[in-house]
């Protein structure tokens, strides 16, 4: 008994004590807690300011760049407004297009000096081909002021502040040249031919000279019929013939000049048939020749006739423009039925070579 008393001294002051310190523990973890929590607000805080101090640092840097960028591009800006200027200023005092030439490769710019300097060679050009025309024009005859004209205006440019003169001069000399044919005129065989050959004149690179030495022959032909020569010694290509057969051997020699096949190369007597081979090589070989040339003239005739059925649609033709277009339309008519002509005999042609391939037929090369 007295043990468990004494036992009992021991255990109820530990007892009061801890009953007292619990309290105590409890407010000193949460202080430790509170400490703790603060401690976190406040590195959080210090990390915010961190983060916020280097966002800002990176603003100012990147602002700074940008501001260091637009000034050198507002720099350069400068710097280049001054070269052009420059250049600009070169440039107005500049009289040739070689020294425009140098002051744009001096600048840098090599490409547009390359233009200017091949504008300044056409252009000096052009002057040249217009310095050499009136030069071999000035007191000439009126055909070689046509053929001197025809060869100028188709080497420069419509804007050439000479084209305007040179077409007038040679328009008038052009219709004077063809004042001595009016004679020749009244025969309608004669003005058939007329006709065509003008109307070729007014094809692109047309043979000028060639179609005066054509029309001078046809007034010899003319004036030697008009005052009695024989026919062998005149002419003796319109004897028995109409004026549509006339029209179609015309348009045959409008591109080689005689005709289309040989003078007498289908007059033959009895042929073997090796002869029948050798003529339908022949005959197919000018056909195919002669078909190539007259649908090139066909491409020529009907681009000038669009060009004047375009102008027809915004204007009112003159009175030479019709004319033009009339003669292209009679032309073309002709051109296309000797066409259609030519591609029969070459089709004729093959067949007569080529015998196998068809049905035995007598020979109709001597009725092309």
């Amino acid at each position: 008994m007295a043990e468990r008393y004494k036992f009992g001294d021991y255990l109820v002051p530990m007892a009061t004590d801890l009953a007292t310190a619990l309290p105590q523990l409890q407010r000193q973890g949460q202080q430790y807690l509170l400490e703790q929590a603060k401690l976190a607000l406040d590195n959080r805080k210090e990390e915010r300011f961190a983060e916020e101090a280097a966002e800002d640092r990176e603003y100012r840097d990147k602002t700074f760049r940008q501001n260091t960028e637009l000034q050198r591009q507002q720099q350069k800006f400068r710097e280049d407004q001054a070269k052009r200027t420059e250049m600009n200023n070169m440039l107005r005092f500049a009289k040739t297009p070689a020294q425009q030439a140098t002051i744009l490769n001096k600048f840098g710019k090599p490409e547009m000096a390359a233009q200017v300097k091949a504008e300044g060679d056409k252009v000096e050009d052009q002057n040249t081909i217009v310095e050499s025309y009136w030069t071999e024009s000035l007191g000439s005859s009126p055909k070689d002021v046509v053929i001197a004209g025809k060869s100028a205006l188709a080497n420069i440019d419509l804007t050439h502040a000479n084209y305007s003169s040179i077409a007038e001069r040679t328009h008038k000399a052009y219709q004077e040249s063809l004042n001595q044919y009016q004679d020749m005129l009244k025969d309608p065989r004669y003005k058939l031919q007329y006709d065509v050959l003008l109307s070729r004149a007014k094809m692109p690179n047309a043979d000028i000279q060639g179609i005066f030495d054509q029309l001078d022959t046809m007034a010899e032909r003319y004036e030697a019929q008009r005052y009695g020569q024989s026919e062998d010694e005149g002419d003796k290509s319109g004897k028995g013939k109409t004026i549509d057969e006339q029209a179609d051997e015309l348009v045959s020699s409008l591109l080689t000049g005689d005709a289309f096949t040989p003078e007498g190369a289908l007059d033959f007597g009895p042929q073997t048939e090796a002869d029948v081979t050798k003529l339908a090589t022949t005959v197919e070989s000018t056909s195919k020749i002669n078909i190539g040339k007259l649908e090139g003239s066909v491409s020529k005739l009907n681009n000038r006739k669009r060009i004047l059925d375009r102008t027809a649609k915004i204007r009112t033709l003159s009175e030479t423009q019709m004319k033009e277009l009339e003669k292209i339309n009679a032309t073309l008519k002709a051109t296309k039925d000797e066409l259609s002509k030519q591609r029969k005999y070459s089709k004729e042609a093959f067949r007569q070579k080529n015998p196998f391939y068809f049905s035995p037929t007598t020979t109709k090369l001597s009725t092309l």
